[in-house]
């Protein structure tokens, strides 16, 4: 809710209320690609939970290399679909409103950077949860939808004005991309 509240402020100022509708309309469209690595994340734990459990080191490494090449593949299909058909969805929600529709076009096309890198980190702090190092999976889930999003939100505009609230989130996401590969090479290759 406060990272809601900080978009809205900054677009509030930045492009008045046609940028909290365009931001409206670019959240519901991102949740929607985002569940696609939640469900799978949330689907692949258990067995990773279990392998980890069994104690099969070897096994367990090829169940999570997979899964991240699943996500990696699903990574870049979703974003080019984001990217390509950013148009499209934007004419979803905002057809009938030349100024709307412009703004999420452009939010959306750079939006939709965050997907080449949110679902691996995803899908790493659901891995880590079931690898039992919730330290691990909160300081990702934290970076990614807290920390790096509200520093960025709050310095981005400054210098890139709208352009920066929506560069916030795929720089966020890769940023946290930074933490999360390190910690996952060294919590799986143990």
């Amino acid at each position: 809710s406060l990272v809601n509240i900080l978009y809205n402020f900054q677009l509030i100022r930045l492009a008045g209320e046609d940028g909290v509708a365009a931001y409206g309309a670019i959240m519901y469209v991102n949740f929607i690609f985002l569940a696609i690595f939640i469900g799978y994340a949330i689907g692949s734990a258990p067995v990773i939970s279990y392998h980890y459990g069994s104690g099969d080191e070897k096994q367990l490494r090829r169940i999570v290399y997979f899964c991240f090449r699943c996500i990696l593949v699903v990574s870049l299909f979703v974003f080019l679909l984001s990217f390509f058909g950013g148009e499209t969805i934007a004419g979803l929600f905002a057809k009938e409103n030349a100024a709307v529709f412009a703004i999420t076009k452009e939010g959306f096309s750079i939006v939709s950077f965050g997907f080449l890198f949110s679902g691996c980190n995803i899908f790493a702090s659901a891995c880590l949860t079931a690898l039992s190092k919730g330290k691990a999976s909160a300081a990702i889930s934290f970076l990614r939808t807290f920390g790096w999003i509200t520093v960025l939100l709050l310095t981005l505009p400054k210098v890139f004005q709208v352009m920066g609230v929506w560069l916030a989130i795929p720089l966020a996401e890769l940023l946290t991309l930074g933490v999360t590969v390190p910690v996952v090479r060294c919590t799986i290759t143990r």
